[in-house]
């Protein structure tokens, strides 16, 4: 075996286990720590109770702040749009590279022929991929400048710089990345390779998922370099997703406490002097 196999090996081999393993510990040591906290450290660690908030209502709650954004006003536009874009952008795309990983007898069984299939992937992955990558743009834009916010009549100037950590630079630097290898894939190299994910990523996966490693190498080698990139990039994502601010789409499921609780109210009463 060559070096060139030994290191494709390992890193389409038996790297893609580590990661599924880093990201599944790290989303339960996450989820632990925040029912179970230690220590008062932050917002997520007050509360993990209902509190007379019915599971219905939590969940239609939390479906309206992933879909609506209803909670971000106009009072910050960049930030508004910007997560639009960007959050479904990302669905798409990601509703797209399911599509992708399905076998054509499967596809053919719901009436999706392969021409039809390229086709909408082209489409769906596209206009994913763009959106994601204007809301990235606009947000990484709004991370960079100072931004006038508009509080209860008043207008505020925030500097996002300052609340910016190396963690937060890392995560978008990263996303830029990944959506714009995939927008290179789909806007360009199916016209010029059609097919390749089909033939190369797509039996990659499901060969890792039946444990053949060894026919999984095979396929993944013969993908484009543009197409390898975007693998290891992803999978430097799922691995690093449960340790950093990426994890904040868990916190929603009944953990977080403005979600899960109502609003506390105080009740002033008077104090009779004797």
């Amino acid at each position: 075996m060559t070096h060139m196999n030994y290191i494709y090996l390992a890193v389409f081999g038996y790297l893609p286990y580590a990661v599924v393993s880093i990201f599944a510990a790290g989303v339960v040591f996450r989820l632990v720590g925040w029912l179970r906290p230690t220590s008062l450290t932050g917002l997520y660690n007050v509360n993990a109770t209902v509190n007379g908030y019915s599971y219905p209502r939590i969940t239609a709650e939390i479906l309206k702040r992933i879909f609506l954004f209803y909670t971000l006003t106009d009072a910050d536009p960049a930030l508004l749009i910007g997560s639009i874009l960007f959050h479904w952008g990302i669905w798409i795309a990601l509703i797209g590279h399911i599509g992708l990983l399905m076998t054509p007898s499967q596809l053919e069984s719901i009436g999706i022929s392969p021409g039809l299939h390229v086709t909408l992937a082209r489409v769906i992955g596209g206009l994913g991929g763009v959106m994601a990558l204007l809301g990235i743009l606009i947000l990484i834009a709004r991370r960079l400048v100072n931004i006038r916010v508009r509080v209860y009549g008043f207008t505020v100037n925030v500097p996002l710089r300052m609340f910016s950590y190396l963690d937060d630079y890392f995560a978008d630097a990263l996303l830029l990345a990944i959506i714009a290898l995939g927008l290179v894939q789909t806007l360009w190299l199916e016209y010029v390779e059609p097919g390749f994910f089909e033939s190369t990523v797509a039996p990659w996966i499901w060969s890792l998922a039946s444990l053949n490693v060894g026919r999984a190498i095979g396929y993944i080698a013969g993908a484009p370099p543009v197409a390898q990139a975007h693998v290891i990039l992803a999978m430097v994502f799922i691995a690093y997703f449960p340790w950093g601010k990426m994890m904040h789409p868990f916190s929603l499921i009944y953990i977080s406490p403005t979600v899960a609780r109502p609003s506390i109210r105080i009740r002033v009463r008077s104090i009779q002097g004797g």
